[in-house]
């Protein structure tokens, strides 16, 4: 009975947290190095059937790909003594048949593979809608950032019907023109996929195709609210010269006239972006 798994609170130095056996991991052996090379190890462990806050509709809806995480031994009889072993971030977490599911433990070195300085680009760098760092209340910001008002441009619907593909297309209840919402953006309000946000790709006759299928199925009478995006090119439906007319140029965020041959293209640095 000594030996038996037990949660165990245990408080690192930020608040005391309980650590369930009930959700343990099994990890592989930790790959390190001192090449500036990422480290790693793979954990598995079982999809919870039971109370805890840890479900398989959360696994499945990646709510907790790139979480942070950290490795610690522990003595179980003072807690107060311990040893940091490695901490880091999750890779995404993959459910294995409904059983199992399993996710890469990367190390810190990660963050140093980002790319920190901006590339030039013929499109538009910022998202639409991004406002100054360290503005109040701003869904974005960035360090140079769009700046338009996104905020009045959303609209609230509900489904209306679904098509073939469940998860791809669906009528809305919208009367806006074709290609209103080309490019798009969609955030569910109510049902399984609620408070998560899609992107665009078509809209016709009311009917909207999603860029990419959504987490779960959608159903009838789901609401949702929706907004025009911007395309990221200076001109055409939807471009910055739509939305800001003559004051496009204080607002574009990438170069457009990076002069670009047919046959080197790949030399005007991400001209492909």
């Amino acid at each position: 009975d000594v030996y038996k798994r037990q949660d165990v609170s245990f408080d690192s130095g930020s608040g005391a947290l309980l650590y369930r056996a009930a959700v343990g991991v099994d990890s592989s052996a930790r790959v390190s190095s001192s090449d500036m090379a990422v480290d790693n190890a793979e954990g598995t462990s079982l999809v919870p059937e039971f109370d805890v806050p840890v479900s398989e509709r959360d696994l499945i809806a990646g709510a907790y790909d790139y979480a942070r995480w950290a490795s610690y031994l522990v003595n179980f009889e003072d807690t107060t003594q311990f040893v940091e072993l490695a901490r880091g971030e999750l890779g995404q977490v993959r459910v294995l048949q409904g059983m199992s599911f399993t996710f890469e433990m990367l190390g810190l070195t990660k963050r140093l593979k980002q790319t920190i300085v901006e590339k030039d680009s013929l499109r538009c760098r910022a998202i639409f809608g991004s406002q100054p760092v360290g503005t109040p209340g701003a869904e974005v910001t960035q360090r140079f950032p769009c700046g338009f008002p996104v905020g009045s441009l959303w609209q609230n619907g509900s489904v209306v019907s679904v098509g073939e593909e469940n998860t791809v297309v669906f009528e809305t209840d919208s009367g806006a023109a074709d290609g209103f919402f080309k490019p798009g953006v969609l955030q569910w309000l109510t049902g399984p996929n609620a408070g998560r946000t899609y992107d665009i790709e078509e809209f016709a006759s009311g009917e909207a195709t999603l860029t990419f299928p959504s987490m779960f199925p959608i159903s009838e009478d789901e609401t949702y609210r929706i907004r025009p995006d911007c395309t990221k090119w200076k001109d055409g439906p939807n471009g910055c010269k739509h939305w800001w007319g003559p004051q496009w140029v204080l607002h574009y965020r990438g170069e457009p006239y990076i002069p670009v041959g047919d046959t080197g293209q790949v030399n005007a640095p991400g001209a492909s972006i």
